[in-house]
């Protein structure tokens, strides 16, 4: 429709969405309401690692909702946990800021537990901030599953039973990519980018 800005499609659509939703609110199964009661809170924590907090609720609504409308493809789905992260994780990411072409987390490096213990001194935790956000910068630039998992991880502070249980994968799948991204940031931050040669 000629005059009608981006913004004001994607605000008709998110409210079309929730407003279907809603209106199905006395039909929804049990399973569903069990689901969100068990993960929106850990998934309001991975949200705020890229996102304000306004953003955060619209993306954990937003990702309920979507799940509740295509609920029956999850129940169909291999693991439930699987199909309601891919939608999670597409909702956060499209909403998200990113800085040559990935997702930008240098503003979760204040958010970090360390920075946000009120025992640390103001000093220490400039310290903390400073020592993190090379890192952090380096772990944006991880495949997706690894960023994933190294944001629930070491962001979220997230067990990994916990991790695994989030993303819908095996245990041993978690830990595996954990040690591939690892062994990634590692040569990121020791080989400098211009000659990959070691750091003096």
């Amino acid at each position: 429709m000629p005059g009608t800005s981006t913004q004001h499609i994607k605000n008709s659509a998110r409210s079309f969405v929730r407003g279907s939703a809603r209106s199905c609110v006395r039909r929804q199964p049990v399973e569903q309401e069990a689901l969100r009661t068990l993960l929106a809170g850990d998934y309001h924590r991975y949200a705020q690692a890229f996102l304000l907090p306004a953003e955060c609720r619209d993306a954990i609504e937003d990702t309920f909702a979507v799940l509740w409308l295509s609920f029956e493809d999850a129940l169909a789905s291999p693991d439930i946990r699987h199909y309601a992260w891919d939608i999670l994780r597409s909702t956060v990411m499209a909403k998200t800021t990113y800085r040559d072409g990935r997702p930008a987390l240098e503003a979760a490096v204040f958010d970090t537990v360390a920075a946000q213990d009120p025992h640390t001194s103001p000093g220490d935790q400039a310290a903390h901030v400073a020592r993190n956000l090379e890192l952090f910068t380096a772990i944006s630039k991880l495949p997706d599953i690894q960023l994933d998992v190294m944001v629930l991880r070491h962001l979220c502070g997230f067990t990994p039973e916990r991790t695994s249980e989030l993303l819908g994968v095996p245990l041993a799948a978690a830990l595996s990519t954990e040690r591939h991204a690892r062994r990634s940031l590692e040569c990121a931050l020791i080989l400098p980018p211009e000659t990959g040669g070691p750091t003096p």
